[in-house]
């Protein structure tokens, strides 16, 4: 029988050692590229290129929050460089279409020819997104 053995850390040092394989799983990097342009006064556009997945829709959340907290009129999300759309993305917009409607903001969702998101809104989405 084999066992695994674990490190011996110091007691007052336990809760801060972390392997390195969680870490890289809490922290994926690389997989999911944002960016914000802004073509008009009180217009974002957040570009999303990679992937939309349980390890980074966090990271499209907090970027779409701070927007629709901001002092803007129009939020629109392109996901047309989006290579993988889950359904944890999906969540991740609509909390976000909530948030807009609370806080006035026209919010848009631009899937472009992305098969996975048009795909999962289509399956999905329902009517949650007409502005597409």
């Amino acid at each position: 029988m084999t066992s695994l053995s674990v490190p011996r850390v110091p007691h007052s040092k336990r809760a801060l050692f972390v392997p390195a394989e969680l870490r890289a799983l809490e922290a994926p990097k690389g997989r999911l590229r944002l960016r914000v342009n802004r073509p008009a006064k009180g217009t974002a556009v957040v570009e999303a290129n990679g992937e939309v997945d349980l390890g980074t829709a966090p990271r499209l959340w907090e970027m779409l929050n701070e927007r629709l907290r901001g002092h803007g009129a129009r939020l629109v999300v392109d996901l047309s460089q989006v290579e993988f759309f889950g359904t944890t993305g999906l969540c991740v917009l609509r909390r976000a279409r909530l948030l807009a409607d609370e806080t006035g903001t026209l919010f848009l969702v631009f899937p472009g020819e992305s098969r996975s998101v048009r795909r999962m809104l289509d399956l999905y989405g329902g009517d949650a997104f007409p502005a597409r």
